[in-house]
């Protein structure tokens, strides 16, 4: 689990680090010279702290070297089908999260699934 948790600094009016970062705060350059680290705040929940999610890139792919990877984290937050507003991770990893949960839950853990009429779509997750 990540602990991290960033917060406000100079609100008028208001004590320092009373409130959250504000939802689409990116974080970049704080832990880690092994690997490229980027923290973004998905959310900002009213009467909570929000947890960054944290993200590693382990390994690039060249087609993307001219892409900024934190800004295509933060466009596929707010890319899952059928919700108003962003959700903390990207919609592929919540599609493949929530595939997983739907397979696994059959009696057959989803070798039932027929995955070429399912092909190009997504709204039956």
């Amino acid at each position: 689990r990540i602990a991290t948790k960033f917060l406000t600094k100079d609100v008028a009016g208001e004590q320092d680090g009373k409130y959250g970062a504000p939802s689409g705060t990116l974080v970049e350059g704080i832990q880690g010279i092994n690997y490229n680290t980027f923290y973004i705040n998905g959310r900002a929940p009213p009467y909570s702290t929000p947890k960054p999610v944290r993200f590693i890139v382990v390994e690039q792919d060249p087609a993307l070297r001219n892409v900024h990877l934190a800004n295509l984290t933060w466009d596929l937050c707010h890319d899952y089908p059928n919700w108003a507003g962003p959700i903390k991770v990207p919609s592929v990893c919540q599609m493949a999260h929530k595939l997983a949960e739907l397979g696994g839950g059959m009696p057959d853990c989803g070798r039932s699934i027929n995955a070429k009429k399912l092909k190009n779509t997504v709204h039956f997750l």
